[in-house]
């Protein structure tokens, strides 16, 4: 169900992208925790997620920021692989454009972005689908 609802936003943004008709989406906000939300804006060609990133813990916040900067520099490994970009403490550009009250948040751990392009829902919405909305619990872990 959690799947189901929370990414509701993101599979109609990426039906919309399939459609070539991402652009007509307006972007959207989602309170995802009482203390983190995350964004979808889709373009013609792909869509954009960032998930805002919070944690209390000083242990935790240091091995979310390994984690982030590390899965960073993966996509030079990996052939295909989806936009990947860690924002330590600012939030992306297009995220403050649309939705400048996100400035007023503080995290611990900034935010991170995913671009999933057409090339990325060719084989279909369900994988790209459940990986961006269990990236976030996968994090907690």
């Amino acid at each position: 169900f959690k799947r189901d609802f929370m990414s509701a936003p993101i599979w109609k943004a990426f039906k919309m992208v399939q459609a070539k008709k991402g652009h007509e989406l307006k972007p959207c906000q989602i309170d995802y925790r009482k203390d983190e939300r995350f964004w979808v804006c889709p373009s013609e060609k792909d869509v954009s997620v960032t998930f805002e990133i919070n944690f209390e813990s000083e242990t935790d916040q240091t091995l979310a920021r390994v984690f982030l900067l590390e899965l960073n520099d993966s996509k030079r490994q990996v052939m295909n692989a989806p936009g990947v970009m860690f924002h330590d403490k600012n939030y992306p550009e297009n995220v403050t454009r649309l939705f400048p009250g996100a400035m007023k948040q503080r995290t611990s751990n900034g935010s991170i972005s995913f671009s999933v392009g057409e090339i990325h829902l060719k084989k279909g919405l369900e994988v790209p689908l459940s990986q961006l909305i269990g990236f976030r619990q996968y994090l907690h872990f």
